[in-house]
């Protein structure tokens, strides 16, 4: 998604040693199809030596510097992801290896970059499914705390570092990953004009959700809540659909159709509708009891439904961007339950079932536990 993405998909296939990792990943992949010479002890066979070679380098610092060995615990942390049986024994492996890096603030191309990129988008999406604590330091991207003028891919950039800081005020941090809070006086060298401050970037220290106190979540929350204003009235015009169309409920039609110009406006704009999901459960200032609370909660179900459908279609119109497919299925696991049409149950569990049968991505466990929550029993499709 980020434009040192690129340069990652590039040069990493190239890097000496990381042939292991990637034919593991091929071979869990294509499990279940009719290939030569893959079986499951592929898979064990590849992730051992993996593991093996990882293990007896981190503790060496100046080997902990190679930023080929973050990239490779990178791709094993997306096998945990496709295993289906997520682990994240890889994440350890990231954090010692990111810790070892020296990345510069003026420097956004590069393997250790775009390997943090993609480390952070693949922690939001944990932390989000799983609920817990935020497990990555977020101080390498606080050149990116700015709403000066930049091109796609740095504002895209900008709303994934959005979605972690809420992820963050929902679930708190780890105790035991390193962090910092962003340095308001430091100019961006993304942003040589200057530009609009971020507006988190004043007092916040990342905490432990529990320790936040009344107050300090409240206005925490709205610090969160004005970003996403903020961002309504400054984005471009580039994160704009160059199509949209409403499904058509006469025919069935259940997604809205948004195309998007390319990848990273459809990363970086599905990253802001998750934000909005965690911001709109966890408004402190919904009431908790009384009349107010049921209209409030009914409400939350209706935002919630339509920020999933946008998700969904959003990854069914822009299929040249895989990941959008997982980040909506991300959002049906979690907020699934709370469909209650049978036409939009339909809809969701066929994502589910083509992200698995086309893309090998485990979706099994999520489709049952959301036919057990809509009562369908062992009904299919």
């Amino acid at each position: 998604m980020e434009n040192a993405d690129t340069f990652y998909c590039l040069t990493y296939a190239m890097a000496q040693g990381t042939l292991p990792q990637l034919f593991r990943i091929a071979q869990k992949h294509y499990a279940g199809k009719t290939l030569p010479n893959l079986t499951p002890e592929t898979a064990v066979f590849y992730h051992n030596k993996c593991i093996d070679h990882l293990m007896s380098l981190s503790d060496n610092p100046q080997d902990a510097k190679d930023e080929n060995l973050l990239a490779a615990a990178v791709i094993l942390r997306y096998y945990e992801e496709v295993d289906g049986e997520d682990s994240e024994s890889a994440l350890r492996g990231i954090q010692v290896f990111l810790d070892a890096q020296t990345m510069s603030p003026a420097i956004d191309i590069g393997v250790a970059h775009a390997a943090y990129w993609v480390a952070l988008r693949q922690e939001i999406l944990t932390a989000f499914s799983k609920q817990r604590p935020f497990r990555l330091r977020l101080d390498p991207c606080d050149p990116y705390r700015s709403f000066g003028p930049a091109d796609d891919y740095v504002w895209a950039n900008r709303l994934v570092i959005h979605c972690a800081d809420v992820v963050q005020y929902c679930f708190g941090i780890d105790e035991d990953i390193p962090h910092q809070s962003p340095d308001s006086s430091q100019a961006s060298p993304i942003d040589t004009n200057a530009g609009i401050r971020h507006p988190l970037t004043k007092t916040y220290e990342p905490v432990a959700a529990s320790d936040m106190t009344s107050m300090r979540r409240i206005a925490r929350y709205e610090e969160l809540i004005a970003f996403d204003a903020i961002w309504t009235e400054l984005c471009p015009a580039s994160f704009d659909p160059i199509y949209a169309h409403e499904p058509d409920h006469l025919r069935s039609e259940v997604f809205p159709e948004l195309w998007y110009f390319n990848d990273c406006h459809v990363a970086g704009i599905q990253h802001l509708e998750i934000a909005r999901i965690l911001l709109a459960v966890h408004n402190p200032k919904i009431p908790r009891l009384g009349f107010g609370h049921r209209v409030a909660m009914q409400k939350l179900d209706q935002d919630l439904r339509s920020i999933v459908v946008r998700l969904c279609g959003i990854g069914l119109a822009n299929q040249h961007s895989p990941p959008g497919l997982i980040t909506a299925s991300v959002a049906i696991a979690v907020c699934g339950d709370r469909f209650t049409d049978r036409l939009e149950q339909k809809a969701l569990l066929a994502i589910l079932v083509n992200l698995e049968e086309e893309h090998g991505w485990p979706t099994q466990s999520t489709q049952k536990n959301l036919k057990d929550a809509w009562g369908w029993g062992n009904a299919s499709l």
